[in-house]
């Protein structure tokens, strides 16, 4: 396997569920205004921005505007509690294991803060397969903008015609669309988008992969 070949993923809703405790610290800052939870399955399409859209977008849904000092307080309560339910998806750790194995460089482009992203990853015993990661607050720009994309594949080493954007929001897809790189949607998480390969799970992984890329 050429080792410049590269599969980059997205974090939230592709390789862990973190809905749980996305919508536990977004429905604990609402309560603090005396306001009512938003059910999980309404604050999965408010997922895929970053924390701090995720937390205007729930106010929102309340008729109200965070102002500073939720989103402050929002963000040190999340970050306090971002391991509590948050999962792995069943069969990704394996599904790394492989790719990693048949000689592909991995990968993370995500807009969540990067602390929170390595925190939670090393929680899961997944920051092992991503030796590079950029984060949304660790550039001037992120998701959907493709320079995001292209620090990673840079920090990587790898070409935009030797990788792959993995992930299951319209912003990975566009991020991908506009660098000129192949996607792959994954059909799990919370979002819809149409992208270059569409799978229902984990163990489509390795093959749109190689379907992508070539096999080892």
């Amino acid at each position: 396997m050429n080792a410049a070949r590269g599969v980059v993923f997205d974090l939230d809703g592709t390789v862990i569920d973190s809905l749980p405790d996305l919508a536990a610290a977004l429905n604990r800052s609402l309560a603090r205004h005396g306001m009512a939870p938003v059910p999980r399955e309404e604050v999965a399409p408010m997922v895929g921005d970053g924390a701090k859209m995720l937390l205007k977008r729930g106010y929102e849904a309340r008729g109200m505007t965070p102002d500073d000092e939720d989103e402050a307080i929002f963000l040190a309560d999340y970050e306090a509690h971002v391991t509590d339910l948050t999962e792995p998806y069943p069969g990704i750790a394996e599904a790394l294991g492989t790719l990693a194995a048949r000689g592909y460089s991995l990968g993370m482009c995500t807009n969540k803060p990067e602390a929170s992203a390595r925190k939670v990853l090393a929680a899961l015993d997944l920051d092992r397969f991503f030796p590079v990661l950029i984060g949304g607050d660790a550039t001037t720009f992120r998701k959907p903008d493709p320079r995001h994309l292209g620090a990673v594949l840079e920090a990587m080493a790898v070409g935009k015609d030797a990788a792959v954007m993995v992930g299951d929001h319209h912003n990975d897809i566009a991020t991908a669309d506009g660098l000129g790189v192949a996607s792959i949607f994954v059909r799990w998480g919370y979002g819809r988008a149409e992208a270059t390969v569409s799978i229902d799970e984990t163990a489509a992984l390795v093959p749109a992969v190689e379907r992508l890329l070539g096999a080892g």
